[in-house]
């Protein structure tokens, strides 16, 4: 995880380098998303009796994200992505750097990448007794299409991989020493938005 993490901050550090326009203006840019996460989960179910079982179950979730930066030019924006992911039994809010590149120059729609690194933190979430959930890790990079006039609002549509950690400590049952659940949740986020 700590290699993509670095290789994303590294293309963030080239393509800022590259951005470098006298004619350009640099302004403020707004990308707000909301949608579902779809895919598999798995966990490490430690019983406490030393048996480890891996779990995988298919899930369903609810997203929303708002990417919040600068227009370097006329193709490429840099910034910080926040966000609240819903899933089963935590609520994560993910914070991470995030870069958005259109790769093609329509004049009402156009093909972007967007790529989001970070860490999911449990500030919101609220456990039953017993339980304490942590965030992890977090990347999340895909491809989507903008749809609207350029330097305006326009309408948005995403579709990207995430993949989310999180650890769970769960209350010990009879004769157990130790229970918890290590998750990585891996999921395809579709999401609609506006940008402006």
């Amino acid at each position: 995880m700590k290699i993509l993490f670095s290789f994303f901050v590294a293309i963030l550090a080239i393509s800022t380098s590259l951005a470098q326009e006298g004619s350009f203006k640099k302004k403020f840019v707004n990308h707000t998303e909301f949608g579902g996460l779809f895919g598999r989960v798995k966990y490490v179910n430690n019983s406490g009796y030393g048996n480890d079982q891996n779990k995988v179950d298919s899930k369903a979730s609810l997203s929303i994200q708002t990417f919040n930066g600068i227009h370097l030019n006329q193709r490429l924006d840099v910034g910080v992505t926040l966000g609240f992911d819903w899933y089963k039994t935590a609520l994560l809010n993910p914070i991470a750097a995030g870069i958005r590149y259109d790769i093609t120059k329509g004049s009402k729609a156009r093909l972007f990448l967007t790529g989001d690194a970070g860490y999911g933190f449990n500030w919101l979430n609220q456990d039953s007794d017993g339980y304490k959930t942590k965030g992890g890790w977090m990347i999340n990079p895909g491809v989507g299409l903008r749809m609207g006039k350029i330097n305006s609002s326009t309408f948005t549509f995403s579709v990207t991989y995430k993949r989310q950690e999180a650890y769970a400590d769960k209350p010990l049952l009879y004769n157990q020493t130790v229970r918890y659940e290590d998750r990585v949740y891996n999921r395809v986020a579709a999401r609609i938005g506006i940008s402006f």
